[in-house]
């Protein structure tokens, strides 16, 4: 029996999720499909920059894991980019992550404001007057 599959984390999920070629008409077209866990080590590893063992910890899986999960993505562009096929990118087996405020001294987590800096944030809990660290919880 196979071992289940692990959940992979993701920051964001995309705001554009196809691309074709243009003057060809979509429905003309055959598509590869990206998923968007897969979108997400490309992002980490092509667009940031981060190596194989970052992108690992990023998303919570083993360094193997990111190896095949990249080179299924970068099959897939490379088969769109050389036959004029769509790219679709949509599901996987993902979870987001979100960034959460962590109490100093009583370990609180609430979720991170839209923007930093300002005021020290004030806990929700016990009401000390902390900055709160920001730390990236991965367990909703």
């Amino acid at each position: 029996m196979a071992r289940p599959k692990k959940c992979r984390w993701v920051k964001m999920e995309p705001g554009v999720t196809f691309f074709k070629p243009q003057g060809i008409p979509l429905r003309s077209l055959e598509h590869n499909v990206i998923t968007i866990d897969e979108m997400e080590a490309m992002r980490l590893s092509d667009f940031l920059g981060l190596n194989q063992e970052q992108v690992a910890k990023e998303m919570q899986v083993s360094r193997p894991t990111v190896t095949r999960i990249l080179a299924r993505a970068h099959k897939a562009v490379a088969d769109a980019l050389a036959h004029g096929k769509a790219i679709r990118i949509e599901g996987g087996d993902y979870r987001l992550a979100e960034e959460f405020l962590v109490c100093r001294f009583c370990g609180h987590q609430e979720p991170a404001p839209a923007q930093k800096g300002g005021e020290p944030q004030t806990c929700s809990k016990c009401q000390s007057p902390n900055s709160g660290q920001i730390a990236a919880d991965k367990t909703r």
